[in-house]
Order: C-alpha cells, then structure tokens, then sequence
C-alpha cells in the first residue's frame, strides 16, 4: 500500500507540470509559428516543436508556411488549445483519483465515479472535441488561400475511434471499481 501512495505522490507532481507546461508549449509554438524551419537552428527550433503539418483536404500543409494574420494566428491557436482541453481536463480528474489513491483510498465508490466521469469524457472528446478543433484548424489554414480553396471540413477518424474505445473501456473499469468498492465496504463492515 505504501508503495502506491509513493508513486501517487510523484504522479501528481508529475500531472501539475504537464498542466502548466502543455499550454505553455502551445503558447511558445504559436508565437514563433511563423518561422520558417530554414531560418532558425535546430538547437532553437528544439528539434521540430515549430514544426507542425496538418491534413488538409488538399493534402498536409506545414504551420510555418502558411502566412499568418494575428486573427488566423488566434483562431489556430484556439483549435489547438481546444484539442488539448481534453488531455488538460483529464489530468485534473487524474489529479483527483491519485490524490484519493495518496490518501491510501483504492476501492472507493468516489474513484469509480472518477473513473466514469473520465470515460464519459473521453467519449466527449471523441465524438465532438476533436472532430471541433480539426475543423477551426483547417479554417485557420485555408482561410489565407484565394475565394473558391477555402475549407470548412469536418472528419471523424481513427483518433476518433482510438478514443472512443478508451472511453468505453474506461467506463467498463469504472462498473469494476463500483462493484469492487461495494466488496470492500461489505467485507470492510463484516465482523
């Protein structure tokens, strides 16, 4: 039991970087995503985070080549922070259920609930979230090519089915958790 109470605690550390970090990466990357790859050393460019491409119906288009007004700036840089709100939002609902797992908590009807909430989430995300900011981002790509080769395109694919099976999945082990948290306080109250 101790052990997992440890590794929860480095975990949490772990999940309060990636919440401060990943939008401070998006940040970074769309202020200097006009550079062009060619005009900076890789030490600077940090070996392609500048680099981006995207799939377009016109096939992929690289970030740093698209001319860039700070309205489309703006709008690329919301599609990408809404693709990782997801991510964003479930690390605190992971923040949560390690907090309990700390706490020494395991077989608790609050974590199953956790766990059904991040499924339910991932489920979300796939069916919504992510088809939403693919569709802002190649707005924000297309919309600086000439009237008639503008697109407004909306996919659902394979991360689209990756998650939503996570998402099922998820849920599933959530049902688990209830009814192991249901054992435990049986045998728990048991004398």
């Amino acid at each position: 039991m101790s052990r997992i109470q440890k590794i929860s605690s480095y975990l949490l550390v772990v999940f309060n970087i990636l919440i401060v970090m990943i939008p401070l990466f998006l940040t970074v990357q769309w202020i200097f995503i006009a550079f062009k790859t060619t005009d900076v050393s890789n030490v600077i460019d940090f070996f392609g985070m500048l680099e981006k491409t995207i799939q377009t119906p016109e096939g992929y288009v690289n970030l740093s080549n698209v001319s860039w007004t700070p309205l489309l700036k703006l709008l690329g840089f919301s599609a990408d922070l809404i693709g990782a709100l997801p991510f964003l939002i479930s690390l605190f609902f992971l923040k949560k259920l390690f907090v309990h797992y700390r706490d020494g908590e395991i077989f608790t009807k609050r974590n199953a609930i956790l766990y059904r909430k991040l499924g339910v989430f991932y489920l979300i995300d796939a069916l919504f979230i992510k088809s939403f900011s693919q569709t802002l981002m190649i707005l924000a790509v297309t919309m600086t090519n000439p009237p008639g080769s503008r697109y407004l395109s909306i996919s659902f694919g394979t991360p689209n089915l990756s998650s939503l099976f996570y998402g099922v999945l998820v849920i599933i082990v959530s049902w688990v958790m209830l009814e192991a948290s249901k054992l435990h306080d049986e045998h728990k109250f048991t004398i």
